[in-house]
């Protein structure tokens, strides 16, 4: 998603050939966007502007896709901009760290000092809050193993099973240069 365009594709590589496909676009060009898997398997995009590296037409707003409608939501919006060097990362709470943008190797691409963030915030996606915007209730895990070998089974004890509806593993990821190159999700 992103960079030259506000366009978005999906790549389907459960077959036996990639097939790539158009799916909404983002409501504005994001050169250097970050797109982070959260934890319900939906997509954030933050950060980015129409020009690369450039506080030209910066988008703030967090936009989240949702697979299953193929369709961007608009979410929070940040209180600084985030450009080059800027990161994203979903946190063990499931909110993201939305960090750094603007470092570039001679000054602040738009001669203003505020595109330079040496600083962080915290996104908190919908799926944190209940109606009325108080933070909803969590799972609470009682016991999992320590590690899972793969093709193995394993077993969670949590309080009160019946109000879980869906169990999902997201690997924390690895970014740098508004890429997040290791994020994974499974079912």
């Amino acid at each position: 998603l992103g960079g030259n365009s506000n366009g978005a594709y999906t790549i389907d590589i459960t077959g036996g050939t990639p097939v790539v496909a158009a799916t909404q676009s983002m409501s504005s060009t994001r050169a250097w966007v970050n797109a982070t898997v959260l934890a319900d398997g939906k997509v954030v995009a933050t950060s980015g502007s129409a020009v690369p590296g450039a506080a030209t037409g910066y988008n703030n707003i967090a936009e989240i896709w949702d697979p299953a409608t193929g369709q961007w939501l608009r979410g929070a919006v940040a209180q600084k901009m985030r450009l080059y060097h800027s990161n994203a990362l979903l946190l063990p709470d499931a909110s993201v760290l939305v960090a750094g943008g603007g470092a570039i190797s001679t000054s602040p691409p738009s001669g203003d000092p505020n595109t330079n963030n040496l600083n962080a915030e915290i996104y908190y996606p919908p799926y944190l809050f209940a109606a009325g915007g108080v933070r909803a209730p969590r799972p609470t895990i009682l016991s999992a193993p320590a590690s899972i070998s793969i093709g193995r089974t394993f077993e969670l004890e949590v309080i009160d099973a019946a109000s879980i509806s869906r169990v999902t593993l997201v690997k924390t990821g690895s970014t740098t240069h508004s890429f997040n190159m290791d994020q994974r999700f499974i079912e």
